[in-house]
């Protein structure tokens, strides 16, 4: 029972430092926006798009017209995106990103340097033992989605 406590303690430990990682990173170049959460969330999902309108970006990442506003006021503020009216409908607000915004979505931490320590066979059995992780959890969320809470 140790190991497993340890093994997940350990898995928990590494998910906790990649992330301080990644938000150190995300501090230092671009504000601390956070790639998954918020305005740097919204920043991703402008990289598939490029030019939405607000209404249909509110619906994609399922955020309240409110608060999604929000966001991108402060987004437009620190010239990650623009925003301008529709020429086709006047009502509809268009969301696009500057080229600052788009250097969001270029750059990225440096993963490759955390596994700078392994050998090619540490490498190949990590991605393995991840693959299974990440399956068993795939299973594991779709088992508590199928349940009904009562």
């Amino acid at each position: 029972m140790a190991e497993k406590n340890t093994l997940t303690e350990a898995l928990l430990e590494a998910h906790h430092l990649l992330r301080c990682y990644q938000m150190a990173w995300y501090g230092k170049y671009f504000n601390a926006l956070d790639p998954y959460q918020g305005q740097g969330r919204i920043l991703n999902a402008l990289k598939v798009s490029h030019i939405i309108t607000q209404k249909e970006l509110g619906k994609r990442l399922h955020i309240r017209s409110q608060q999604l506003g929000e966001h991108l006021q402060k987004l437009e503020e620190n010239g990650y995106i623009k925003r301008h009216r529709s020429t086709i409908d006047k009502r509809a607000l268009i969301v696009e990103l500057t080229d600052l915004g788009e250097m969001f979505n270029l750059h990225k931490p440096d993963y490759d340097e955390l596994f700078i320590d392994l050998s090619a066979d540490e490498k190949t059995n990590l991605k393995e033992s991840l693959e299974k992780i990440s399956e068993r959890l795939t299973e594991l969320i779709k088992k508590e989605n199928e349940e009904e809470i009562y």
